[in-house]
């Protein structure tokens, strides 16, 4: 009989149940402390007492506050007994649902209200990879599942059937489990709850006769089960765990083998509501399929180096090396994959500024990277909390993402890099717990690893064995990213840049823009599925959108582009009735607008990706241009009915949005914060990068005794002080740029802007006028200085910056 769980390190859970029956039930010991009595008839009996005869005082209360209120004043045995039961408790739990570092935490956190010693050694590891997940039930109600082991030992000491543990008395099983389930248990009384333990009783029965009862904490899923293989049951029982022993004989004699009711074949049998884990994995399985080295060489090895540089600057770091800052530079990713360039830039800018900065970056880095019993959540609180948002900007998804990649530096296998939204759709892929939206990034990090233990744990039960936590996250990562390996052509050579990245490369070229800037970009497409471009005017959003869209679609008939405005309507968007002749009658038809025909083709042609562009798209009032696709935006497999019919409709995931949204335009206002969470934001201003500078070095690679014009804009900005309203750059980037060409531009088009944003300003237009700031960006502003020798100057204006 194989009822026995074959994942890894499932036999150190039964190693510690069979320590637990011997202490516990067939004596009054203790597993942390052998040679003291800990299960003790008379210390279950206090400990009843003092935690289940007060059912009042659970109502609305946190189990580990309420449970340390409860046991105050009691002497150093009760905590301990708490303690064990804590862990008899958390015994079978398997680590997807509480992983086995948070289980260690809560018992040594009990240990230590009494100043008891920590957790045994050689008892940690039973608590790590559990067996069963005994579902949210369980977990939103600890204190009945824990009351049941204390009143089932209690009971047990009363019954005195220690002869039911015999192993060689084929009976023993089914006595013990009329003893299990007869318990007169109470605690079901808390808080007003009457459904008993269920979860836990199928755990006692699981880990005190493994070989014998299945490691399945749910009746109903069993009962599902005998259900679906009753013609396997020959002797008729109505105990279910009598006819899933039938059933398990009868399936393995079929098979040859051990089965597992979970693996495929035979789970397809007896659950009709397939779990979304079986797509997910048979998608995985695909991937690996087709070309088995593909994850290993375009997702694994690159972050297997960044480990190893990591680790390099943690040495640096941990022996106070004089070159450790250039390490951690060196260390830190460049690219946007894994870690954001404007992150990594921030943090390393930041700890160049002063010494004092250096110092504190020193400390945290030291903290994340010591090597001694610090959880992950605490390295990671005392990594973020210390800096300052200059180091390390943005929220919790951000602060989770920048420390993952530090932790790859202590164990890239153990600790892979997190992405906030493919994470996300990960969860909800899988129909996996979503955390908290409120949380922290500890909680955030610590949430993915544990889906990841999930994600091994799932696919080893349908074959697909032998993955750790980096290949379960590079797996995620490119299912999310619907990268299926092609059929015919062969991969690219290890080392050689893919063809899209040469692509990008000369698209960043002919942009001016970081090539970090456009990856950078393309993740938060695949992220979110839709951006918006937001700057003043003039700093190129609408070209770089219908440029990058091009480049990421493969084709300009790809690629579909409208502008909103103040009359811009639902009806012009998505679909509407619109006036028609038929049969030289007059009357009314319905159509779609763009968004409904790209939406239509990008599903008919899910293997390539569709571009719609909306510029200007905070000028149209957007509740009503969108109407219920606010929707939509955010749940792209789900459908709903449209406004004027009846037919189904959904926004395919391989159409993507782009927006462009100008900060000037007071129309902004009209954002609000339900479009705001559907998009991420990209800045185009000229006080930040990429385009503060792009002037700069367009006019470098294409005009170069033109040079001056970028000191001019700047100057005329500073002297604006309108990050919203700043000039851009576009204004200059043509070819065959002279000084005529730029007092045109600036008279015609720079000058109005200007006096439109000083309205009311007029003795302030003195100060842009362009000879001016030419000759204050040239000369300093003296006089009767030779205007021609504006190279040298404006490079000494440069350095001055």
């Amino acid at each position: 009989m194989g009822s026995r769980s074959t994942l890894e390190g499932a036999e150190n859970v039964y190693k510690a149940a069979e320590l637990w029956v011997e202490c516990a039930l067939k004596s009054d010991g203790s597993l942390f402390t052998p040679g003291k009595a800990i299960w003790s008839k008379k210390l279950l009996e206090e400990l009843r007492e003092r935690v289940l005869d007060k059912p009042e005082v659970w109502k609305g209360t946190r189990f580990f506050e309420t449970l340390k209120n409860l046991l105050r004043g009691s002497p150093p045995e009760i905590y301990q007994l708490t303690a064990e039961t804590l862990y008899i408790f958390y015994l079978i739990v398997w680590r997807g649902r509480v992983r086995g570092e948070t289980k260690r935490k809560w018992i040594n956190e009990v240990l230590g209200w009494a100043d008891l010693s920590e957790l045994p050694q050689d008892r940690i590891a039973g608590l790590s990879p559990g067996i069963a997940d005994p579902g949210p039930y369980w977990i939103a109600n600890y204190e009945i599942h824990f009351g049941y082991i204390i009143e089932f030992v209690e009971y047990w000491k009363d019954m005195g059937n220690t002869h039911v543990l015999d192993p060689d008395n084929p009976k023993a099983p089914w006595e013990f489990k009329k003893i299990v389930t007869s318990v007169p248990f109470q605690s079901t009384l808390l808080h007003g709850k009457t459904l008993g333990p269920s979860a836990q009783i199928e755990a006692m029965l699981h880990l005190v006769f493994p070989d014998v009862f299945e490691g399945i904490t749910s009746v109903e899923r069993k009962e599902k089960i005998a259900a679906a293989f009753e013609c396997l049951v020959t002797e008729p029982t109505n105990d279910v765990d009598r006819k899933l022993n039938q059933i398990r004989m009868g399936l393995e004699s079929q098979h040859g083998r051990t089965i597992d009711f979970d693996e495929d074949d035979i789970r397809k049998r007896w659950d009709r509501e397939s779990s979304p884990w079986d797509e997910y994995i048979r998608r995985a399985q695909r991937y690996l399929s087709v070309d088995p080295s593909r994850l290993d060489r375009e997702e694994i090895g690159y972050k297997v180096e960044i480990g190893q540089k990591l680790a390099a600057a943690r040495e640096a770091v941990l022996s106070n090396a004089d070159d450790w800052a250039s390490d951690v530079k060196n260390g830190l990713p460049s690219g946007n994959n894994p870690l954001s360039w404007q992150a990594r830039d921030d943090f390393c800018k930041w700890f160049d500024a002063s010494p004092e900065n250096a110092q504190e970056a020193l400390q945290a880095l030291r903290a994340i990277w010591t090597e001694d019993d610090s959880s992950v959540s605490e390295r990671i609180s005392s990594f973020v909390t210390p800096l300052s948002e200059e180091a390390l900007r943005g929220g919790a998804g951000s602060h989770a993402r920048f420390v993952s990649v530090l932790l790859m530096g202590l164990d890239v296998h153990k600790y892979p890099p997190y992405a906030h939204e493919m994470f996300g759709r990960a969860y909800e892929s899988t129909g996996y717990n979503e955390p908290d939206s409120n949380s922290d990034a500890a909680t955030l990090y610590n949430h993915a690893l544990a889906f990841l233990d999930r994600f091994i744990q799932e696919a080893e039960i349908r074959g697909l064995k032998r993955l750790d936590r980096l290949d379960a996250q590079s797996l995620a990562w490119a299912l999310d990213h619907d990268r299926d390996p092609p059929a015919t052509e062969d991969p690219p050579p290890t080392g050689e840049p893919l063809a899209s990245e040469v692509q990008l490369e000369a698209l960043a070229q002919e942009l001016t823009l970081p090539v970090e800037f456009l990856k950078e970009t393309e993740t938060l497409l695949i992220d979110k599925n839709q951006v918006i471009f937001q700057g003043p005017p003039g700093t190129g959003k609408t070209y770089v959108a219908q440029k990058f869209s091009e480049h990421l679609a493969g084709s300009k008939d790809r690629v579909t582009l409208v502008q909103f405005h103040p009359s811009y309507a639902y009806e012009d968007f998505v679909q509407g009735f619109r006036p028609t002749l038929k049969d030289g009658q007059p009357g009314f038809e319905l159509r779609n607008g763009p968004l409904a025909r790209i939406a239509k083709r990008a599903q008919d042609d899910p293997d390539r990706k569709y571009y719609l562009i909306i510029d200007e798209i905070n000028r149209g009032n957007l509740a009503k241009v969108f109407g219920e696709l606010y929707f939509l935006l955010e749940y792209r497999d789900q459908e709903i009915n449209l406004q004027y019919s009846d037919d189904q409709f959904s926004l395919p995931k391989n159409l993507y949005i782009i927006g462009t949204m100008n900060t000037a335009d007071r129309s902004i206002a009209l954002v609000d914060l339900a479009l705001r969470r559907r998009f991420y934001f990209v800045e185009f201003s000229p006080e930040t990068e990429p385009i503060q500078g792009l002037l700069r070095r367009w006019l470098e690679e294409n005009e170069s005794d033109m040079e001056w014009v970028a000191a001019v804009v700047d100057q005329a900005n500073e002297k604006l002080d309108d990050r919203h309203a700043a000039i851009g750059p576009s204004h200059f980037m043509k070819h065959g740029l002279d000084d005529d060409a730029v007092r045109r531009a600036w008279e015609h088009g720079v000058l109005p802007y200007i006096e439109e944003r000083l309205f009311g300003q007029d003795d302030r237009l003195g100060e842009f006028d362009l000879n001016t700031l030419r000759r204050e960006v040239t000369n300093g502003g003296a006089d009767g200085e030779n205007e021609t020798s504006n190279d040298n100057s404006a490079e000494g204006s440069e350095g001055d910056e």
